[in-house]
């Protein structure tokens, strides 16, 4: 016996793949200590 997991059978809703920027770069530095022109500023480590 083949092994199930449901006793009916069912598939999976798929959607369609699309290729997007987010758009959301704003909100997600939006609460960053420091941010410049939509990237995030950290300390320099190295010298």
């Amino acid at each position: 016996v083949e092994p199930m997991t449901s006793v009916a059978a069912m598939t999976l809703k798929m959607r369609a793949d699309e290729i997007t920027d987010g758009a959301k770069a704003a909100d997600i530095v939006a609460n960053a200590p420091l941010s410049e022109d939509n990237f995030f500023l950290v300390p320099k480590v190295v010298e």
